[in-house]
């Protein structure tokens, strides 16, 4: 296409698709505002409660974007151009899948992976032929038979294979399927819609919408990176805000969601009280899943409440023993690993081993040796004090505490744990900062005759604050979301431990959500720990100043 000009005013060259692209841009948003106006209007039954609102907010932002692409293609205006090739592409993928859901595709995929095991053998015949196909390069003499035997080979080997796993009966089925409303109607706009985005991407396009470079650079940037976008809003912002939202519900996560505001906020801070003497009685209010209740005057208060509370306080006096615990260590054992000691590599590798170990099979080994009758600490302390009587006139008796049974010994039980699981990363982290820090910075201080000791001191730990505040902030993160470690050291037991020593947060609002089926409460948990771990974090990366993370 050239562009022609009347009057020195330059005139953009037509394009036959363009009139079909606005119609098309038009219905578009035509449709969109239809849905919300369906939507206002109390349609689509099956859509109730939360799930309504979710939608309608949805469907105004298509309304708004398709509107303003269909009038913006129609000045041929970049924006427009961006607009609807947003507009249509995301389309394109919601008819795509509405299209495989049609025709139960992903219900196929399951089937097919039942029976994929079939076909394992076969697969070994299609890598023998690959490996015969790549070998004719190595091969001139004989180069050509050795092609012909291995894409035969791969052929034969993979067409065996889908007739082995049942995939030539579920191909059939699935084309059946796919030209039968309402998948064909879901394929033929998914169809549409992909053709007009693919019109506006092209390059044709440009001298249309009068384009410059950056305008078309950011176009294709908004492409690369939509896979990861489209992942990142589909399964993290998404339930991230809807998660928001039900929090100022009622929802069990079954039942339509009734409106209640800040009600489950002030439940878990205390705020909100109820009244005996409003029409319920002390069986009623625990029929409302208290499992205790606390009198004050008239008023009574739910047990969730101080639960939260003790929750708190657990993760917080666990956090202030375990994060020095986990950091000091780490700091130590990575100045001695960045020496050139003998077997430092070996040593690395063994330090590192807890922070990729497993952790059930970790905390189910902890267990056994925290068991309080065959478990191995026990016995150490055992043999440590009898070590100790065998000094004339010491005669002390070796405490044997139930770790795990007793509420004075459950937290510093998972403290030792988690410890132990986190030295290795940090460690790891401490070391990749000292290898940073420039060596002519320690030969100086061997000219001025400082010692390991000083040299730590003035030189390590100071250049190595950057490092120092990320491990804390990461290990203080860690240690705010413990659930793991109590979790399973208590099992078949209540994760909360006796006497709720061990219970953390995430473990009450976890019983809220799936054992008391409270998920606007559990929520409600769930953001006020975020932003309580987002509040930390940002004070330990301020606290690096003018040359931080935030600069």
């Amino acid at each position: 296409m050239t562009a022609t000009t009347i009057d020195s005013v330059p005139v953009r060259a037509p394009a036959r698709w363009l009139l079909p692209l606005m119609v098309f841009q038009a219905t578009y948003a035509v449709g969109a505002v239809t849905l919300v106006a369906t939507l206002l209007l109390g349609g689509m039954a099956s859509l109730i409660g939360s799930l309504r609102l979710v939608a309608l907010g949805l469907a105004v932002g298509l309304a708004v974007t398709t509107s303003l692409a269909a009038v913006r293609i129609a000045q041929r205006r970049h924006v427009g151009r961006l607009l609807g090739f947003l507009a249509d592409y995301l389309l394109a993928v919601v008819a795509g899948f509405l299209t495989l859901q049609a025709v139960n595709f992903f219900n196929g995929l399951d089937a097919l992976g039942a029976t994929f095991s079939r076909g394992l053998p076969l697969l070994v015949m299609v890598g023998a032929g690959a490996l015969l196909f790549g070998l004719a390069r190595r091969m001139p003499s004989i180069g050509s038979g050795l092609r012909i035997a291995g894409r035969v080979t791969m052929a034969v080997g993979a067409g065996a294979m889908l007739i082995r796993v049942g995939l030539l009966p579920g191909v059939a089925t699935f084309l059946g399927r796919i030209i039968q409303p309402p998948a064909v109607l879901w394929l033929l706009l998914g169809l549409m819609a992909g053709g007009f985005a693919l019109l506006l991407w092209r390059g044709s396009a440009d001298e249309v919408f009068g384009s410059s470079r950056d305008q078309i650079e950011v176009m294709q940037g908004f492409f690369f990176v939509s896979p990861n976008v489209l992942g990142f809003l589909l399964f993290f912002a998404g339930p991230l805000l809807f998660s928001l939202f039900v929090t100022f519900t009622d929802w069990d996560g079954i039942n339509q969601a009734n409106w209640i505001g800040f009600g489950n906020y002030a439940e878990i801070l205390g705020l909100q009280f109820r009244s005996l003497t409003d029409g319920a009685s002390a069986s009623s209010v625990l029929d409302r899943g208290y499992v205790e209740m606390f009198q004050i005057g008239r008023m009574v208060v739910g047990a969730r409440d101080i639960l939260f509370w003790t929750s708190l306080r657990n993760v917080v006096v666990f956090s202030v023993v375990a994060v020095p615990l986990s950091i000091l260590p780490a700091l130590v054992i990575a100045a001695l690993l960045n020496t050139k000691l003998p077997f430092v590599k070996f040593f690395r590798a063994i330090y590192f081993l807890p922070s990729i170990a497993g952790v059930v099979g970790v905390a189910l080994i902890w267990k056994q040796l925290f068991s309080a009758t065959i478990g191995f600490v026990n016995y150490a302390i055992l043999r440590f004090f009898d070590l100790l009587n065998l000094i004339p006139g010491v005669e002390l008796g070796a405490p044997q505490p139930e770790w795990l049974a007793s509420s004075r010994t459950a937290l510093v039980a998972v403290i030792v744990i988690f410890c132990w699981s986190v030295i290795g990363f940090n460690t790891v982290l401490f070391l990749a900062g000292m290898q940073g820090i420039p060596g002519s910075l320690y030969e100086a201080a061997d000219l001025d005759g400082a010692g390991p000791i000083a040299k730590f001191r003035k030189i390590t730990v100071p250049l190595l604050a950057p490092t120092t505040v990320f491990v804390v902030a990461t290990t203080t993160i860690l240690a705010l979301q413990l659930f793991n470690e109590p979790f399973i050291l208590n099992v078949p037991n209540p994760p909360n431990g006796p006497s709720n020593s061990t219970l953390t947060p995430v473990i009450h609002l976890y019983r809220n959500a799936f054992e008391d089926f409270d998920q606007g409460y559990a929520s409600a948990v769930a953001w006020i720990l975020f932003v309580l771990i987002f509040a930390i974090t940002l004070f330990y990366f301020r606290r690096q100043g003018d040359d931080g993370v935030l600069a």
